[in-house]
């Protein structure tokens, strides 16, 4: 990557986080989440894509394409369990339901309970809460 991509993506996030700001009436640092924690964010650094190229409005729109894929792919049971899960394990772990948010995020929980609903969401809390320690556990090694 040129000196010129490296320089222009930190303002092509910044001018992207006013923008989803602004639309999604958020606040800025809730704007830098939604676009940091999108895997859509990494196209940005993708020599091939060129995605610094695109506008503010061409890449809020390719990020939210992306989210409305996710949301149709997760039924309410699916979303209900994955919530329950969290808010658990905040509780257990004495925990704010954000941190443990970003947690499932950055530690790949989140899929991990969407790929193996039909068999944990039939387990009681105590083992789910364990299957997911040793999950977190598994992926810091």
């Amino acid at each position: 990557m040129g000196v010129y991509e490296e320089n222009i993506i930190p303002i092509k996030i910044s001018h992207l986080a006013e923008y989803v700001s602004r639309v999604k009436r958020i606040s800025p640092d809730e704007a830098l989440v939604y676009i940091y924690l999108n895997p859509m964010y990494e196209k940005l650094y993708d020599e091939q894509a060129k995605w610094w190229y695109l506008s503010t409005e061409a890449l809020y729109e390719e990020f939210e394409v992306w989210r409305r894929r996710q949301r149709l792919e997760v039924s309410k049971a699916e979303f209900e369990f994955y919530v329950y899960c969290q808010e658990k394990y905040a509780i257990a772990n004495n925990m704010s339901g954000i941190r443990v948010w970003a947690l499932f995020k950055e530690s790949g929980v989140d899929e991990y309970l969407m790929d193996n609903y039909d068999l944990l969401h039939t387990q009681g809390t105590e083992y789910v809460l364990e299957d997911i320690q040793r999950f977190i556990n598994r992926r810091k090694r």
